[in-house]
Formats: C-alpha cells, sequence, structure tokens
C-alpha cells in the first residue's frame, strides 16, 4: 500500500510541477499536502474546461470538469464551489487522476499533450480579441 501511495504521489506531483513550470499560471486548487495522492485539480486562467474538455479528450487525454462525485456534470465543481474559489478559477478547472499502472514516461507525454492544448487556445483567443 505504502509503495502504491508514493508511486501516485510521485506521478501526481510530476504532473502538477510539469504544467506548472510549461504553464506558469496554472493554480492547483486545494491543499499542497492534504490531499489524495493519484489526483489533483488545476485551473488554467483564461480558459473554458468544457472547450479543453473536447480538446484534450481528442488528443487521448482524460479528465473531469467536475468532482468525481459529479460525474457526467457540465457545471462546476461543487467541491470547488464550497471552497471558496471565483469564477475564472472555477471556468477553467480540470481534475486530473492518476492510475497506479501510469508510469512517468505516460506523465511526461501527457503533459506535452496538455501543454500543446492550452497554447494553441490561448494563441487561438488572443487572435480573436
Amino acid at each position: 500500500f505504502d509503495e502504491r501511495v508514493a508511486h501516485l504521489r510521485a506521478l501526481r506531483d510530476r504532473l502538477e510541477s510539469s504544467l506548472r513550470a510549461a504553464l506558469p499560471d496554472v493554480i492547483r486548487n486545494g491543499p499542497g499536502e492534504a490531499r489524495l495522492p493519484n489526483t489533483v485539480n488545476l485551473s488554467f486562467p483564461g480558459l473554458e474546461s468544457e472547450e479543453l474538455l473536447v480538446h484534450l479528450d481528442l488528443e487521448g487525454i482524460a479528465c473531469s470538469a467536475g468532482s468525481a462525485c459529479s460525474s457526467g456534470s457540465t457545471g462546476p465543481s461543487p467541491t470547488l464551489i464550497a471552497m471558496g474559489c471565483r469564477e475564472p478559477i472555477l471556468r477553467g478547472a480540470l481534475r486530473f487522476s492518476i492510475g497506479d499502472q501510469n508510469t512517468a514516461e505516460e506523465i511526461d507525454e501527457a503533459v506535452r499533450r496538455i501543454v500543446r492544448v492550452v497554447t494553441h487556445h490561448r494563441a487561438t483567443d488572443s487572435a480573436l480579441v
């Protein structure tokens, strides 16, 4: 059990730190330590989570805009609302879950794909302004 938790935590932290390094404005929603070892909720300011979900799905990245207990919901996470997150944070929030069969290489590839999608949408959105 301890090895599994350590593996999940390492992958989760790798995902989060890599995304935050590549996209410095990414916001982690929730505490740094007192959290599940396999889950991270991140907000991508200026982007809509529902739009990101579609494009990440096309890239083979499975994630969610809601909490696990509201699977299938298109609204913002009730957990983030209860935490008092502001509207811009709620609109761009995505939940990523790691499985114990995932590898560091898969996390690195997921980061590349996520960064590509986010960067593309930010460039597209700014071109419309």
